[in-house]
């Protein structure tokens, strides 16, 4: 990940053995249906206050729960060990397993809560010390296997691009890192613009998806956080979306973060299947998302491929130039080629995963794992994107691997075409659709499914 691409709140080209996408209707089958069985909502409760357990025990482990807080209230005041949670968890999957509900909604519900509970599962054997590598993790927490390696002959190309693009003296890094310095927003201009660009990207959002009424955000800033930024949901369509002062916020990076944490990324994402999925439903087990979890995976993925589906290149160009450099007090003579060189540089995540695996894994030291990420992903100081490797770790698959795999279907579902993409996008959000791949003799297996509306 480059260091303009360290987002939480929580980014698939698929390499070797592909397998197209499968679209299953299940919870959201038919209007009109029953209440979902009691069991299966016991079930929910019981998963939804371990995800909220886990997260009591370690903060980053879950990113937000919006129930109500009486369900909850014991394991905040106290919360479980690890240990017991672990108990806990494969007790409920054992339990999970044995119900066979005859509803095919239900049938759904609970391939759902296998995958959560198994994410949460592996989540305490990390944070206990249980050796597991990268791709026992990732597999276990998001259902994907990244690839083993990257094209390197397409990243050589890439880099080529950019020198042409990037002249002057030092490495190319530097000399990137010199290009976009000249971008950077005066830190006193910064919130003006990611106000106008958080109300660009929520007007342009607005034109395409209906959002539940009454839906906010509120922004804050931060520092001494392992992140760029975070939204964090809290309920009844509200968002807080943290930015951090540490990291020099371009213009690109100010249109790209508002889309990502709010407009139509994760505070959009989180909004409308609170009102479709927990409200419109009654399916509690959208109350809470476990950071680990292809659920979460969905989220991160999604939430990446925003401003590109928000803003398509002219557009994006448009607003930057005429919209967002004035308020930033930036000359805009040069916005054309620095958008060029963003999105070449934005191409080069796909290295990211595979410096991660090598580093977490233990095949790459830190000062090593830094200069492949220097060399590779022309990062002038990996050092904040090894320091939240150790923190988040696999969670480098969500935003890299994961966002090819969707960018790759909604680009095979759309055929390119902007206004199919917003509306592949915005049903995505009401139907759940869920990243999964496995281990397979032959490769590599992605699928995403939909279990929604």
């Amino acid at each position: 990940m480059a260091q303009q691409n360290l987002i939480r709140g929580g980014g698939l080209k698929i390499t070797g053995t592909t397998l197209l996408c499968v679209l299953s209707l299940g919870v959201n089958g038919c209007k009109g249906t029953p209440p979902p069985s009691s069991r299966m909502d016991g079930n929910v409760r019981e998963y939804v206050r371990l995800a909220v357990g886990l997260g009591q025990r370690d903060t980053d482990s879950l990113d937000f729960y919006s129930g109500p807080d009486s369900l909850v209230a014991d394991i905040v005041k106290q919360a479980p060990s690890l240990k017991a949670l672990r108990v806990d968890a494969v007790r409920l999957m054992d339990d999970v397993r044995r119900d066979q509900p005859l509803r095919d909604e239900d049938k759904v519900r609970r391939t759902f809560l296998l995958e959560q509970l198994r994410s949460v599962e592996s989540r305490i054997d990390v944070l206990t010390g249980a050796a597991k590598s990268f791709d026992a993790e990732s597999e276990a927490s998001f259902g994907v296997v990244v690839p083993a390696s990257y094209d390197r002959a397409a990243v050589a190309s890439i880099q080529d691009a950019l020198r042409q693009l990037l002249p002057g003296k030092g490495d190319l890094a530097e000399r990137y890192q010199n290009f976009e310095d000249r971008f950077i927003i005066p830190a006193k201009l910064a919130p003006a613009v990611m106000t106008r660009a958080i109300e660009a990207c929520r007007a342009e959002t607005k034109a395409h998806i209906a959002l539940p009424e009454g839906e906010s955000t509120t922004v804050e800033y931060v520092r001494n956080r392992p992140w760029s930024a975070f939204s964090w949901y809290k309920g009844g369509y509200h968002s807080v979306i943290q930015i951090n002062r540490d990291f020099g916020l371009t213009v690109d990076r100010a249109l790209n973060l508002a889309c990502h944490e709010a407009y139509p990324g994760h505070h959009t994402y989180n909004s409308i299947r609170d009102a479709k999925l927990v409200q419109g439903k009654g399916l509690k087990e959208f109350t809470v998302q476990p950071t680990y979890s292809p659920q979460s995976m969905l989220s991160e993925s999604m939430a990446t491929l925003a401003v590109d589906v928000a803003f398509p290149a002219d557009k994006r160009l448009a607003l930057e130039r005429d919209v967002l450099f004035p308020v930033a007090g930036l000359n805009r003579k040069d916005v054309a080629l620095y958008l060029r060189v963003e999105a070449l540089i934005d191409q080069l995540h796909t290295v990211e995963p595979t410096i991660a695996r090598d580093y977490l894994d233990g095949r790459l030291e830190f000062e090593r794992a830094g200069q492949q990420l220097h060399s590779a992903a022309l990062m002038a100081h990996p050092e904040a994107a090894l320091l939240y490797m150790n923190e988040y770790r696999s969670y480098v698959a969500t935003y890299t691997y994961g966002r090819d795999l969707v960018a790759e279907q909604l680009q095979e579902r759309s055929g390119g075409d902007s206004q199919a993409q917003w509306k592949i996008y915005a049903k995505w959000m009401s139907e759940d659709p869920q990243l999964r791949g496995t281990h397979h003799e032959a490769g590599n297996v992605g699928a995403l499914s939909h279990v929604g509306e």
